[in-house]
């Protein structure tokens, strides 16, 4: 295979590689909303005035639900940060000035410090939301936390309930 040829299928692969993260982001907002809402209809269904027995039914589901959350979670972003790899490694091989995957920490953070003071008000708030953006937060791994508060919540209800019957 000549020279171009490869370049040219790594830019191929690089262009897949880039669709199918977005496509893995995409599905994780998707599943995300889609357990949010169910736990929303569970949460309904356990706290109206409702039979006890009816009610440890639906907490029950709310345990299960949100752990099936979690691990749908934590298997889209085990995919997301494969394909984040792929598509870093094969820019690395594409291009050597390119580093939009490929970029370190620091040279990420000081693109961000760069732009966002180009934007800066001479008041203290942007600084400080400046501040809190810099920290860089993951908002996958925020929604992988709320499912685990989903099933920490699920959880101490049903205890509760139980502790609450049996008393």
């Amino acid at each position: 295979m000549r020279h171009t040829e490869s370049k040219e299928l790594k830019l191929e692969l690089y262009k897949i590689a880039i669709e199918t993260r977005n496509f893995e982001i995409k599905l994780f907002w998707q599943r995300s909303n889609y357990f949010l809402v169910l736990n929303t209809s569970i949460a309904v269904g356990a706290f109206t005035k409702v039979a006890e027995k009816s009610q440890i039914y639906f907490l029950l589901l709310g345990i299960v639900v949100s752990f099936l959350w979690f691990l749908v979670n934590i298997g889209s972003k085990y995919w997301q940060v494969r394909w984040e790899y792929e598509v870093a490694k094969l820019e690395k091989e594409i291009n050597q000035e390119i580093y939009l995957f490929s970029a370190n920490k620091k040279a990420t953070d000081n693109a961000v410090k760069e732009f966002l003071s180009g934007y800066r008000q001479q008041d203290s708030f942007p600084s400080l939301c400046d501040s809190f953006i810099l920290v860089k937060p993951s908002v996958s791994k925020i929604m992988i936390c709320l499912s685990v508060i989903f099933v920490i919540f699920w959880s101490v209800s049903f205890f509760v309930m139980i502790i609450d019957i049996f008393a």
